[in-house]
């Protein structure tokens, strides 16, 4: 388990958790090689740390998770909330949650290029020019393991281990999350991804598309399954949608990842939750609704392994 002294945490700032739970703290201007510098928010649970020390929940997107007003659209996903009343309840192990804020350049950031790289050229093309230029995922992929992770870890009680390592995030935040899971097995133990957006386009629906994008990209979509992800065994992962707004539009994506993890040895319920939740959109109040079904599907896996290494 790392730990933490006081003056190592004097480079994070407290703010004020609106939750009234644990602690929340914010680093500010943290830069990765390529990419523009961000905020990156950390909250850590008032329960006692485990001997190994907290699992770890990295979420992109993340001035959207703790504080309302903080979010452009007013509203907070209070994660803070669904992981103090879980873990209160027994049903998780509590957990720390990075949230690593986006930036201007979030669309090129999260873009994935596993994904693009199967891509027709109109296809890669109509994407580029909606999202102003080529994918940076890899460069955002090893932002995340390779400075975010270790600066965490060097300064709050973490797990440091894969099997206390998680990642996720909603819409294209869940594509850049599952994406870190492709490039980094054996660093990330699981993904949840709530509203992953595999289609990748529309986004506003006024996108000019190519003939035959949507199909492009669902094959696109499940050849990057299949030779990118992982073989069962080291990782759960969570992958909803909504029915309504630009989530209606998921079904061929999200059924391609499906089948393509159980080709590769993954079982719904066991190690692979899939789920649709009809009656909500695309937004931070649907996700704030569910985020507690992706928690225990999770975070019920790392206390699992917590207890049993």
């Amino acid at each position: 388990m790392s730990t933490a002294t006081d003056a190592a945490l004097a480079d994070f700032m407290p703010l004020t958790p609106p939750s009234g739970r644990g602690s929340l703290f914010v680093r500010r201007a943290v830069a990765g090689r390529g990419l523009l510098a961000r905020d990156l928010f950390v909250w850590v649970p008032d329960h006692r740390a485990p001997p190994a020390g907290f699992p770890v929940l990295y979420m992109q997107d993340g001035q959207n998770l703790f504080d309302a007003r903080l979010v452009p659209f007013g509203t907070a996903w209070e994660i803070d909330r669904s992981v103090s009343r879980l873990a209160d309840a027994g049903m998780i192990e509590a957990a720390i949650v990075v949230g690593v804020a986006s930036t201007p350049a979030r669309f090129t950031e999260y873009a994935p290029a596993l994904l693009l790289d199967r891509l027709s050229p109109a296809a890669r093309g109509a994407v580029e020019a909606a999202w102003g230029g080529p994918a940076q995922s890899a460069a955002y992929a090893r932002f995340v393991v390779e400075v975010v992770k270790p600066l965490v870890d060097a300064h709050f009680p973490t797990h440091v281990a894969a099997s206390g390592t998680f990642v996720g995030g909603s819409s294209l935040g869940a594509v850049a999350a599952l994406e870190i899971l492709a490039r980094y097995p054996d660093r990330v133990a699981g993904a949840a991804c709530l509203s992953a957006h595999f289609t990748l386009l529309p986004v506003t629906e006024a996108e000019p598309l190519p003939e035959s994008f949507a199909e492009d990209v669902t094959a696109a979509v499940a050849d990057f399954a299949d030779n990118c992800l992982p073989h069962a065994g080291r990782h759960a992962i969570w992958i909803d949608r909504s029915a309504q707004g630009i989530d209606r539009f998921y079904g061929p994506t999200h059924a391609a990842i499906i089948s393509a993890l159980s080709r590769r040895g993954f079982f719904d319920g066991v190690d692979l939750a899939a789920r649709c939740y009809p009656g909500v959109g695309h937004d931070e109040a649907a996700w704030r609704a569910r985020i507690d079904d992706a928690l225990t599907f999770l975070l019920g896996r790392a206390e699992r392994a917590l207890r049993s290494g």
